[in-house]
């Protein structure tokens, strides 16, 4: 079969050598193509997997030249690869509806448990030009994973809209029907002051000269002092616990920071205490900003450049990592070391048994503001995140801890309450008082007369019967005759 459409000369095999079916074959190509020119679509249709992947080559250039994030062509390609073009292969993507993405869905939620997945025991893996492997997960799909991809597809069908690939197509929902709680791990005050006291404890247990160890059988024996760098590492562990809390940084964002990013403290480092000042330029998920820290970040900036003179034998330069191991290599992760802090501390998980990794400083740097009463918009902009996600994912504070800030505006009616509820209780005293004055003031058995009562509603200047303290606590009264 030969013709013309869209200025082109098109040729193709029916694949039959009956000339009846030859020519219903011809007129229903024919009526097809014709169909898709005027709904201003490709004459030949695409395979999902070839769209995929000129996608995912779009991606990578835009990337090179700055125009998205540098992490969509690292992450973005295997999920594509894995997921969507294993479910849809070479499916034409002007065929795909939103039914077929509601099923891919479910698909995806169970691979790693009942689907392809759960026949995969390792993972390939490729970071930072090394390769290695780790074990498949056997879990269904988090709702945020499955918003995350949902992004990436949605990205793939637009796309593939504009190259006049297949018409614009409704996404389908990824939210559930009953909202879980799926706010961040925390730590309290008190739980975050522990989780300190515990990396104090055991960075000066590193200085000692060894440990005496007894085990629950009765067995002793002596523990030598670990090495310097695991000291080294204690104290690095300790800084950055200090640092997270009073900067609330996201774990990828403390990572990126070097020396140069490091604003005024360099020039503040030698001043006192008070004088002493920094801003931290910050980078990580596709956001920038600076950030405030409090004054204990401060203090842990000092303990980093300090053990970076010591280690390394000069001042740290711009371009050094703010995190640097004993060779001023840069540290990629802190979340063994974190781990093991937090079982020396009995603080692994939160009170709804969720595990707490280093994201949950930064909840608790964005609690702990909530609850000094700071506004929620200056939080969200020192943080880098919005007032809708502080809210849902961050904002896990009591009622009781921000009562004052609830009663804003009743200051007045508290303090009146209070001076009313002390003023009564002055009355009950003068009228327990007075009771029991006029008690003494009866006249004794075989006495005549009753002495007047003592009213106090008569000025002491006039009143015959004046009472005071005397100096053993009881009365004195100023009254003739005797009461004893």
């Amino acid at each position: 079969m030969r013709y013309s459409m869209d200025g082109r000369q098109i040729k193709t095999s029916l694949q039959t050598p009956d000339e009846t079916e030859a020519f219903r074959l011809a007129n229903q190509i024919w009526h097809e193509q014709t169909y898709r020119l005027k709904q201003g679509l490709t004459i030949e249709e695409q395979p999902f997997s070839k769209v995929a992947e000129e996608f995912i080559k779009k991606v990578e250039f835009e990337a090179s030249a700055d125009e998205r994030s540098k992490y969509h062509p690292i992450y973005w390609p295997p999920i594509i690869r894995r997921f969507p073009m294993a479910y849809f292969g070479d499916k034409p993507i002007d065929t795909i509806t939103s039914a077929d993405l509601e099923r891919y869905l479910l698909w995806r939620k169970t691979y790693w448990t009942s689907g392809p997945g759960s026949k995969i025991e390792k993972i390939r893996c490729e970071r930072n030009g090394r390769i290695y492997s780790r074990a498949a997960p056997r879990k269904v799909a988090a709702l945020s994973t499955l918003n995350g991809e949902m992004v990436i597809i949605r990205g793939i069908f637009e796309q593939a809209a504009r190259w006049g690939y297949c018409q614009p197509l409704v996404m389908p929902s990824t939210k559930t029907r009953k909202r879980v709680d799926n706010r961040r791990p925390s730590f309290t005050n008190a739980e975050y002051t522990a989780l300190l006291r515990v990396c104090e404890k055991r960075m000066y247990e590193s200085f000692t000269a060894e440990r005496h160890i007894q085990a629950k059988d009765g067995r002793t024996w002596k523990l030598p002092p670990p090495n310097k760098h695991v000291r080294a590492d204690r104290i690095r562990l300790y800084a950055y616990i200090l640092l997270m809390g009073n900067t609330g940084l996201r774990p990828t964002e403390a990572k990126n920071l070097t020396w140069g990013n490091i604003l005024l403290y360099r020039e503040t480092r030698n001043k006192p205490d008070h004088e002493k000042d920094a801003r931290l330029q910050v980078r990580g998920k596709g956001k920038h900003g600076v950030s405030v820290p409090l004054p204990s970040a401060i203090y842990a900036l000092g303990i980093l450049w300090d053990l970076f003179e010591e280690e390394i034998g000069r001042e740290p330069n711009d371009d050094d990592p703010l995190f640097a191991n004993h060779e001023g290599k840069r540290i990629n992760s802190f979340k063994r070391g974190f781990a093991e802090a937090l079982k020396a501390a009995d603080l692994e998980r939160d009170h709804r048994g969720v595990r707490r990794t280093p994201y949950s400083l930064r909840h608790y740097y964005i609690s702990s503001r909530i609850e000094e009463g700071v506004p929620v918009h200056d939080i969200a902009r020192n943080t880098r995140t919005s007032i809708a996600m502080i809210d849902k994912h961050y904002a896990q504070v009591s009622t009781e801890q921000i009562k004052d800030s609830l009663r804003r505006g009743y200051e007045d009616w508290y303090t009146e309450a209070k001076f009313d509820a002390a003023e009564q209780a002055t009355d009950f005293k003068v009228a327990a008082l007075t009771r029991k004055a006029n008690k003494l003031r009866k006249e004794p058995s075989g006495r005549k007369g009753i002495e007047p009562a003592f009213d106090p509603a008569v000025p002491d200047e006039i009143s015959p019967h004046a009472v005071g303290d005397d100096e053993h606590g009881g009365f004195a009264e100023a009254v003739e005759g005797d009461f004893r």
